[in-house]
Parts: structure tokens; sequence; C-alpha cells
């Protein structure tokens, strides 16, 4: 395994519905010496269907959700979506999993975002249960499940399970049950604070400091023209920050960014998009994206390294544009192979 690997993040729509695409950027990304290929899932399409075709097009890439949540699907349900993709790629999948956010969970979804924590912690139990080819018997404060067994016996070990999680009750979950965690929207002057809170943390629960890898998913806006880049990045950090409820606003002005964070908010309540993104300064985006020319995106990527990253991954928003994720995919990766674990 290279010493920096990387991965990336893609979505079904860049400037263009770019579906038909997914399978190329994944063989280019195979081809370019990339870790691992993950995708996320809001309210767009179904990550572990289109996971399974990523797969079936490449031969040794990782395959990642980043993330499903562990509300819309039962944890039944995730272990076996997840058992399932990796008996197809053995050794390739990863289950990232996360609680989402309430907009999402209860707006979009139409369930209470109850006890996400809770849930978090009770679905990890359950899934790593049944994706052993255990009965499950488990009565807990938010899921119960009784005599659930897969009926297929797997024959591969347990996938990983990468957590994306930011408040310290969260956290805690990762470094006790987690092989993974992927932070996002984490400001690189947090990142070895965070990383060394997480050694600290699972070698309290009785686990290495190493036991976790910290695979942050970073906004990256790639371009030869700097400021269509900066765009790009304004515009996503200000979406999330103003639309996405107090999670990440909360997280991300614990790192000093309390002023733009608020100006954000406040200018989405009040329906002004534009203001809002006026909003996200120059050091949000020097700190929390890789953002500029090839050049630029490299230096950056450095920096998240020295920092403590693991397995930066990168990821491409909505307003990308094709061509965008294509410069990226040619030129930021570095050699890489063996498991995807």
């Amino acid at each position: 395994m290279s010493s920096s690997p990387i991965g990336l993040c893609l979505r079904p729509e860049y400037d263009e519905h770019s579906l038909g695409r997914l399978a190329d950027y994944a063989r280019a990304a195979e081809r370019r010496g990339f870790h691992s290929v993950w995708l996320a899932e809001s309210w767009g399409m179904d990550a572990t269907v289109l996971l399974s075709h990523l797969g079936a097009h490449t031969e040794r890439i990782g395959l990642g959700t980043a993330i499903v949540n562990v509300f819309s699907r039962s944890p039944g349900l995730l272990a076996m979506a997840a058992t399932s993709l990796n008996e197809l790629y053995p050794g390739r999948f990863i289950l990232g999993l996360g609680s989402s956010t309430k907009a999402v969970i209860e707006g979009f979804h139409g369930m209470p975002f109850d006890k996400p924590v809770t849930r978090m912690r009770e679905t990890v139990q359950i899934v790593k249960e049944a994706m052993r080819g255990d009965e499950v018997h488990r009565e807990g404060g938010v899921v119960s499940m009784r005599g659930y067994r897969l009926r297929v016996r797997p024959r591969q070990a347990p996938p990983p399970i990468y957590l994306a999680a930011l408040s310290p009750a969260s956290m805690k979950v990762v470094a006790e049950t987690a092989d993974g965690w992927l932070p996002y929207l984490l400001p690189v002057r947090g990142v070895a604070a965070q990383a060394r809170a997480l050694r600290e943390a699972a070698q309290a629960a009785g686990r290495p400091a190493d036991a976790v890898r910290i695979a942050p998913l970073v906004v990256t806006a790639t371009s030869h023209d700097r400021g269509e880049a900066r765009d790009v990045a304004r515009r996503h950090l200000g979406f999330y920050l103003g639309a996405m409820g107090p999670h990440y606003r909360n997280f991300v002005a614990g790192f000093g960014f309390e002023a733009e964070v608020e100006a954000i908010r406040e200018a989405w309540a009040a329906k002004e998009r534009e203001r809002a993104f006026a909003a996200v300064s120059d050091t949000m985006i020097d700190e929390m994206t890789l953002c500029g020319t090839p050049d630029d995106c490299r230096a950056q990527l450095a920096r998240l390294r020295e920092a403590g990253a693991d397995l930066p991954i990168l990821f491409f928003p909505g307003a990308c544009t094709n061509a965008m994720v294509e410069l990226a995919i040619d030129t930021l990766a570095e050699p890489a192979g063996g498991d995807a674990r």
C-alpha cells in the first residue's frame, strides 16, 4: 500500500447528468492509482446499487459508501447490502455509515431524527454480528432484533466499517467500534488535535492507537481557473452551513469560524443566498477544501496529510463540472495498491 493513499467520492450529476460517466471515472481512478471510490447518498440515487455497478466495471479499486445513513435502512437491510457487495467484490468494500442530519432524515425521509448517536451505536453492533453470520438477539434503546440471521452464510470476512461523526458522543462510538472515521468539513487546523484525541480514545477503549483510519471527505474543486474553483467551493460551503441545520454549523464554528458561520446562517434564514455564499471567508476555503489549480490542490493535500489524515477522500460538489472532476482524477492521485481496507 502506498504511504499516501487517496480516495474520491463521486456523484451522478455535475454540469450534466453524469450517471453514464461514473464507471469511466472509476476505471480512470483505478488506472491512476486511487485507493478507493466512494458514493454519497442523500436524496439522489441509491449508493449501494451504483457501487455494485462500479465494482463490475473495475478490478481492484476499493468501493465505499460515504455515507449511507442509519435511519432509512434497517440494520438488517444494511447487513444484507454490505454482505452482498462484500461477497461480490472481496476485499474491496467499505461500509461507511452515519446519522446524517435532521434536515435529511425528517425532511426527505419522513422519519424522526431521534437519538442519532444511540441508533448509530446499536446499528453498528447489529450489523457487525449479522455480517459475521451470527444470529442476532438484541434489545436496544432504539433498535431491537430477535433471531435475525442472514439466509446465506457469508464466506468473506466482514468488511470494515467507517463512521461519519462530529459530536463528542458520536466520536466515542467511532473510537470504540469503527475501523475508520469519515469527517466532513473538518478544517486543517483541527485535524491534528482530532487525530490525537481519537487515538487516545481508542486506547482507552482497549484498542490499538491506530485502530481507526482517519479518512476525511474533503470538498474538492480543481480547475486551471482559480476563480472558478473557489466559487464552486464557496457556494458549496455556504449551502451546507446554511441549509443543513446546526450539526455542521456547530462543528465548524468550534474551530474559530463563529462569526462566518453565524453570518451564513442569518443570510440563509433570510433567503438571501448570494449573501450567504459571500459570507464564506477565504480562510474557510483555504482550511476546509482542496481548491484551485492542480498544483494548489497537491500542496493542500500535503498539508492535510502532515496534519494527520491517513486517507483523504476528494469530495466533488454537484456544482463541479465534469471537466473539473476529470482534471482532479488525472492530476491528484499518487500510486497505490493492495487491499482497499
